[in-house]
C-alpha cells in the first residue's frame, strides 16, 4: 500500500470526523482524475469512493457535495456521505460518497442519450432558490461574451509581435462576426434567470442505472446558463456522439427542459464554443513557461497541436465567416517559434 493510499486508510478508520471510524476498511481500487485522485472503498459493506482534492478543494469540494445532496434523492447523482475541509493526517480536502453501479454511457444508444437529456433537465428544472451557490461557468451570454472578448486582444497583439498578421486579421474578423451574433442573440436572454447546472457534462461524468443516468463530478455546480451547460456537452462531444446523436439528445432535452427559447440559446453557444476553443489554445500557446516549451512531450506532438489549431480554426470560421482559409503557414510559424524559445 502506498504512503498516500495508507494515510487514506488511516483517515478513514480514525479520524473524528470520518463516517467509518472503527469499521474494517478495504482499499479496492484507485485511479486518478483531472484534479483529483480517488479511491473505490468498502467500509463494513458499505462501498463508497473517496475523493482527494488536488486543486480548489474547498470550493470545489463544497459545490460537489451540494449537487449530489440537492441530487441524489431524485435518483440522478451518487449519495454524499461527508465533505471534510480539513482532514486529520491529509493535506487536501475530502469528499466521500456512496458507489453507485452502472455502465458507462453508449452515445449510439438513443435510449442511453434520453436518459442523460432527461436527467440534465432535471437539474435545470430544479428550483433556483434552493442553490446557494453561483457556478464557475457563465450565467448569461453578455457575462460569456464579455470574458471570450477579453482574452481576444492580448492574444492579436501577441500573434502581430510574432510575425502572424493574416493569423491576427483572421482572429479580428472571428471577433466581428462573434459580436454580432451576440448583439442580435442578447434578447433570447432577457428575462431568463440562472438555473441550477452541472457546471461540467460529459459522457464519461454519466453512468446508466436502471435505464437512469447518474450525473457525477459535480465540482462546477452552481447556478449558472442551462443553454451553455447544454451546448457545452454537445461541442466537447459531436465526435462520439455523431449528427444523429447530437439531433436527439437535444431533441429529447428540449421536449423535458422548462426553459424559454433553449433551443436557440444552444444554438448561439454552439457558434461561439468553437471560437473560444480556438483562442484558448492560442492563448495556451502564447503563455507557455521556459520549461514548458522546452518540454519534451510537447515537442514531440506539435504536430498533433498543429492538427488541433488547425480544425479549432476552421470551426471557428465555418460557424462565423463561413469558408475562409486558415493560414497554416503562420500556424506552423508560431510552432516553430514556440519551440524554438
Amino acid at each position: 500500500m502506498s504512503n498516500l493510499t495508507a494515510s487514506i486508510h488511516t483517515y478513514l478508520t480514525t479520524a473524528s470526523a470520518s463516517g467509518f471510524a472503527g469499521r474494517v476498511v478495504t482499499m479496492r481500487a484507485q485511479w486518478r482524475g483531472e484534479d483529483n485522485l480517488l479511491w473505490r472503498v468498502d467500509a463494513g459493506g458499505d462501498a463508497a469512493v473517496i475523493k482527494l482534492f488536488l486543486d480548489a478543494g474547498q470550493a470545489r469540494g463544497r459545490r460537489q457535495f451540494d449537487g449530489q445532496q440537492r441530487f441524489a434523492p431524485l435518483g440522478i447523482a451518487p449519495a454524499p456521505l461527508w465533505f471534510d475541509r480539513y482532514p486529520e493526517g491529509l493535506a487536501r480536502q475530502v469528499l466521500i460518497y456512496r458507489w453507485a453501479e452502472g455502465r458507462a454511457v453508449d452515445a449510439s444508444n438513443m435510449d442511453d442519450l434520453t436518459a442523460l437529456a432527461m436527467s440534465v433537465a432535471t437539474v435545470h428544472n430544479h428550483d433556483a432558490t434552493a442553490v446557494r451557490r453561483i457556478s464557475p461557468r457563465a450565467v448569461s451570454l453578455d457575462y460569456f461574451w464579455r470574458v471570450l472578448a477579453g482574452g481576444l486582444t492580448p492574444t492579436v497583439r501577441w500573434l502581430e509581435a510574432a510575425g502572424c498578421p493574416r493569423l491576427a486579421e483572421l482572429l479580428r474578423a472571428l471577433e466581428r462576426g462573434a459580436a454580432a451574433v451576440v448583439a442580435d442573440a442578447l434578447s433570447l436572454w432577457q428575462g431568463a434567470p440562472p438555473t441550477p447546472v452541472h457546471g461540467d457534462l460529459r459522457l464519461e461524468h454519466a453512468l446508466i442505472q436502471d435505464s437512469r443516468a447518474l450525473l457525477f463530478d459535480w465540482e462546477m455546480f452552481g447556478l449558472g446558463d442551462p443553454a451553455l451547460d447544454a451546448a457545452t456537452l454537445l461541442f466537447h462531444e459531436a465526435s462520439a456522439l455523431g449528427e444523429a446523436g447530437r439531433a436527439h439528445w437535444l431533441e429529447s432535452y428540449c421536449i423535458h427542459a422548462d426553459t424559454p427559447a433553449i433551443a436557440a440559446r444552444i444554438d448561439v453557444y454552439s457558434r461561439l464554443l468553437p471560437l473560444q476553443r480556438f483562442t484558448d489554445l492560442l492563448a495556451g500557446l502564447r503563455q507557455l513557461s521556459p520549461s514548458d516549451r522546452r518540454d519534451p512531450d510537447f515537442r514531440n506532438n506539435t504536430a498533433f497541436l498543429r492538427q488541433t489549431l488547425a480544425a479549432a480554426g476552421e470551426a471557428a470560421t465555418a460557424n462565423l465567416l463561413g469558408a475562409v482559409a486558415i493560414p497554416l503557414d503562420e500556424i506552423d510559424h508560431l510552432l516553430t517559434d514556440v519551440t524554438r524559445n
